[in-house]
């Protein structure tokens, strides 16, 4: 979408989507104020269809580079993950102006990757905290986690969906950790193994992503993750 020689992404939301869901959304983007998430324009309905409209981000979802091929170094993916903390640190421990946010729906193809800089999008699942979890539903075991195959988070982007609090975007954080090294595994009939069995990565970062995953993470905050990846 081009306006006044600027271009614009446009999201046309499906029939299924309530009303309440584009207002909540559209309510939760104009609050927010920050680098690597993609600025609310405006939002609107025609013809029977609602449309949100936000600033254009260069790059592709991180879905396409797996689908192409690309594997995804443990330096790479530290990196990816440090600058996904960073955007969750700022939504989850807002200034007193605006209320906290949980995204809700992390996962490659939500997150965009232009020149080493991460940018979060699709704030569609997202919903607003105010310290008390809503919905709680139980976290796997860490080692009961699968890493997912070909088609990146078909297995446990959803496990925590339900969950409004800061440990359903900290799980999915890890779960993005886990998929950027889907094509290191050319034997698929590995997927069906746990994680810590194939993942080819060092101890130090596996602990980060067994943090990510934990049940304890309904204590720790991606600001006290970030200053661990920093030691």
């Amino acid at each position: 979408m081009s306006r006044h020689n600027r271009t614009y992404a446009l999201k046309a939301l499906t029939p299924d989507r309530a009303e309440n869901d584009l207002n909540l959304e559209s309510h939760i983007l104009s609050q927010l104020n920050h680098p690597r998430i993609p600025r609310f324009i405006e939002a609107f309905s025609h013809d029977g269809v609602d449309y949100l409209v936000q600033e254009f981000m260069n790059g592709y979802p991180l879905s396409y580079y797996i689908v192409n091929g690309k594997r995804f170094t443990e330096e790479e993916t530290k990196r990816i993950l440090f600058q996904l903390l960073e955007i969750l640190a700022y939504l989850h421990e807002p200034e007193k102006s605006r209320l906290a946010v949980i995204h809700r729906d992390l996962r490659l193809s939500n997150l965009f990757w232009f020149e080493g800089r991460v940018y979060l999008v699709d704030f569609g699942c997202a919903r607003y905290f105010d310290g008390k979890t809503e919905q709680p539903t139980s976290t796997p075991d860490v080692a009961d986690v699968k890493m997912s195959d070909r088609r990146p988070g078909t297995r446990t982007y959803a496990l925590l969906r339900k969950e409004v609090s800061p440990r359903s975007d900290l799980f999915g954080a890890g779960v993005v950790g886990l998929d950027l090294f889907t094509n290191w595994i050319e034997d698929e009939a590995l997927f069906q193994k746990p994680w810590q069995a194939i993942l080819p990565a060092s101890d130090i970062f596996k602990s980060l992503i067994e943090t990510l995953l934990s049940q304890e993470t309904q204590s720790i905050s991606a600001v006290d993750i970030l200053k661990r990846i920093c030691k």
